[in-house]
């Protein structure tokens, strides 16, 4: 699929290139612009998150638009990543037409499955939403996590590797792969990658840090309910979104007004 793309300062750009005789996909993006939004977020919000969960969100987030960028552009992509001990949940979820990525920590009212569960679902309009549950060891990175769901689920090989701090490239094996080479590359070797192997662009993609919640949105989803059953007493309540716990007030009068705009 081909889109007229008219990208802006905040997005980042993925670039798409075909290893021609190894037969490999390579995908590539810089992520320092996603990384200073997320943290614009989390100020403005007054969201704090242990350094150690940040940084697996962080490499979440870029691991799912590497994911989503060698993957056709009508899926939509969310992760769950479920770690036992300590119980936390990393959830991130990206689209490639409305070139959204988002994500976040929980780390309260969580279900204790006594596993590491790496947890896809893959929506792709109108087929059937997909599903895949795969277990990891809990003392491996989320791109390790992520190459061994692809050994798992998808049943191929997929390699992360480290360009600069924030900067990283995933490689997936395609038919006929070239697979010794792919398992023996390192870090410095995908540095001069350009020079050593033939690359053909296949395309650029682009994503900014944004969920789209709003207030609307909210009182569109809370349509059927009744005013007592989600104000009670209150005259305004605060809800907390699942995708990027932003907390949005809404009052009585403006769910009042949507009910009878219905």
């Amino acid at each position: 699929m081909t889109e007229k793309i008219s990208p802006d300062d905040s997005m980042i750009e993925v670039r798409c290139y075909f290893v021609r005789h190894k037969n490999a996909l390579v995908v590539r993006a810089d992520f320092s612009q996603l990384y200073m939004d997320h943290y614009l977020h989390l100020l403005e919000n007054q969201i704090k998150i242990e350094p150690e969960n940040d940084q697996k969100l962080k490499d979440a987030l870029a691991g799912c638009a590497l994911h989503l960028s060698s993957r056709p552009w009508d899926e939509v992509s969310a992760w769950t990543i479920h770690f036992s001990k300590p119980l936390v949940n990393i959830f991130v979820t990206g689209n490639s037409i409305d070139k959204n990525l988002i994500g976040r920590v929980f780390t309260k009212d969580i279900k204790d499955d006594k596993k590491n569960l790496f947890i896809a679902q893959v929506n792709n309009f109108p087929k059937e939403p997909r599903r895949s549950v795969i277990e990891f060891n809990i003392k491996d990175s989320i791109f390790k996590i992520i190459e061994e769901y692809y050994q798992q689920s998808e049943q191929r090989l997929a390699r992360f590797f480290s360009y600069s701090e924030e900067e990283f490239v995933f490689i997936s094996a395609q038919p006929d792969c070239d697979e010794d080479w792919l398992k023996s590359l390192t870090d410095e070797q995908i540095k001069k990658l350009d020079q050593d192997e033939e690359l053909s662009l296949l395309e650029k993609r682009y994503y900014r840090y944004h969920c789209g919640c709003s207030k609307e949105r909210f009182l569109r989803a809370l349509i059927n309910t009744d005013k007592e059953e989600i104000f009670g007493n209150r005259k305004t309540i605060s809800i907390e979104c699942p995708r990027c716990a932003q907390k949005i007030p809404l009052n009585v009068e403006d769910f009042e007004q949507m009910k009878n705009s219905d």
